[in-house]
């Protein structure tokens, strides 16, 4: 008993440290320190160019960015899941490379074998490298594209969209649940790919990384990648957001607008959400605020943000089997009109 206890205290102490380690070593961290430092010095080039009507000094300073209830609250979610992944939820967290194992096990015991050769493996290296940064973008947008399409999933992807504020932790503010389920997708996702390729050309080849992050998500998020989730403005221009989500096109998916819900649900790539139907390309700055509407400040507390989503989510699936329920009908953000 007092081993287990032991264990699970080493944990949450690893699992609380864990952010601080991701923004200083982690480039696949979305808040990952260099991020953060090109993606300020793009904005401030944004703004200098392009007159903002405020300036970049003031929105950088702003405490209502950096210290109100809405930015405290993503601060201690930024910590307080790690914790919870490290401890309660470590059984349900999948790993990619289990699956990866599985699949090649599988395919060689089918007879699928094979090796790249020198001359081949740095092209193969680099179509892994590509397939493993398209999949990832894709399933991400599906995920998220799910979180608004079903309403008992959306309860839960409410917490992210709750912030009053944008700042670089608020890319980490969402609950629990979404975070295993969509580990779980992408892991599954990104094992099969790996695994295929490694039972057709064998273990030695590697995705091209920097600091163990594929580098096409290093190069989208140098260019303003961490953007998407900050006070800053930035937009790249109709012709390049046909393909690439730009941080203003994210601000629009955040934004307390109702023409704006369910629009920009894409990670980097915009190609997903131009075949579903829902891109939105910003003209001009469009938003006024973010947030859910009316239930926005309820989750300036903890115990909604953890608690709530669990029974709304309960009571929306009790009500799929009772019509005439009314409490079933689904929130404000009418997450039944995604690619209307």
């Amino acid at each position: 008993m007092f081993e287990w206890i032991q264990i699970t205290v080493i944990r949450a102490v690893t699992g609380a440290l864990l952010p601080l380690y991701d923004f200083l070593t982690d480039a696949t961290a979305r808040y990952y320190w260099f991020y953060c430092l090109t993606g300020l010095l793009l904005a401030a080039y944004a703004y200098r160019r392009h007159n903002e009507a405020v300036d970049f000094t003031t929105t950088l300073l702003d405490k209502r960015v950096w210290l109100s209830q809405s930015a405290m609250n993503d601060y201690l979610i930024v910590v307080i899941t790690p914790v919870l992944r490290a401890t309660v939820l470590s059984a349900l967290v999948l790993h990619w490379n289990t699956v990866s194992t599985a699949v090649a096990g599988a395919l060689h015991s089918l007879g699928v074998s094979g090796d790249a050769t020198d001359g081949t493996a740095v092209a193969l290296g680099g179509a892994l490298t590509l397939m493993l940064f398209v999949v990832d973008d894709f399933l991400r947008w599906y995920a998220h594209y799910t979180f608004h399409r079903i309403p008992e999933l959306w309860e839960f992807h409410k917490v992210h969209h709750s912030a009053e504020v944008l700042n670089f932790a608020t890319s980490e503010r969402h609950h629990p649940v979404e975070v295993v389920l969509t580990g779980a997708l992408l892991a599954m996702g990104l094992g099969v790919v790996n695994g295929i390729f490694i039972a057709l050309f064998g273990d030695q080849l590697t995705a091209t990384t920097v600091a163990g992050a594929n580098i096409f998500l290093v190069a989208f998020n140098v260019f303003g990648g961490v953007l998407r989730h900050s006070p800053f403005w930035v937009s790249f221009g109709p012709r390049v957001e046909k393909w690439l989500i730009s941080p203003a096109m994210h601000h629009i998916h955040h934004s307390n607008k109702v023409e704006h819900f369910d629009k920009n649900l894409g990670g980097a790539l915009a190609v997903w959400d131009r075949m579903a139907g829902t891109l939105h390309i910003p003209r001009g700055r469009e938003i006024e605020g973010f947030g859910i509407g009316d239930e926005t400040s309820d989750f300036r507390s903890l115990g909604v943000i953890f608690g709530r989503p669990f029974v709304a989510a309960a009571r929306l699936f009790r009500a799929r089997f009772s019509p005439a329920d009314n409490a079933g009908k689904p929130s404000s953000h009418a997450p039944q009109s995604v690619g209307a």
